[in-house]
């Protein structure tokens, strides 16, 4: 690229593409910045630079961008699922001890499942 006009084209024609949410085409030092919603292949990339003017893009090593979008995507359950786990084997155990001692007492469960609630929990600093 020669010019701020090379600049301007070739931004402008990344960001024709449907699933392009922002382009940064630097001139200094020739390489371009895509934010994207979805992945889009370097081959369409390359179709719409080179309506631009005699232009080539290539990839570089740099996923970070790509890895927090996967990350963005988890479901609620799956983030969670490790504590609800463990909070679901807190309370059946505690109920177990309970249903043991014959009968069901909130006064007598609740110190039991906070002492298993800490117990566990204090592992998590290690």
């Amino acid at each position: 690229m020669t010019c701020n006009g090379c600049v301007a084209k070739a931004k402008n024609e990344i960001l024709k593409l449907g699933d392009v949410s922002d382009a940064m085409v630097q001139l200094a030092s020739p390489q371009a910045t895509i934010t994207m919603q979805r992945h889009i292949p370097v081959e369409v990339l390359q179709v719409a630079l080179h309506k631009a003017g005699n232009y080539t893009i290539s990839e570089t090593g740099n996923n970070k961008q790509h890895s927090v979008e996967n990350a963005a995507k988890t479901s609620w359950f799956s983030t969670y699922k490790p504590i609800l786990l463990i909070g679901a084997f807190i309370t059946g155990v505690t109920l177990l001890v309970e249903i043991q001692k014959g009968g069901f007492a909130w006064k007598s469960w609740m110190p039991h499942f906070m002492a298993a609630f800490f117990w566990c929990f204090h592992f998590s600093n290690y």
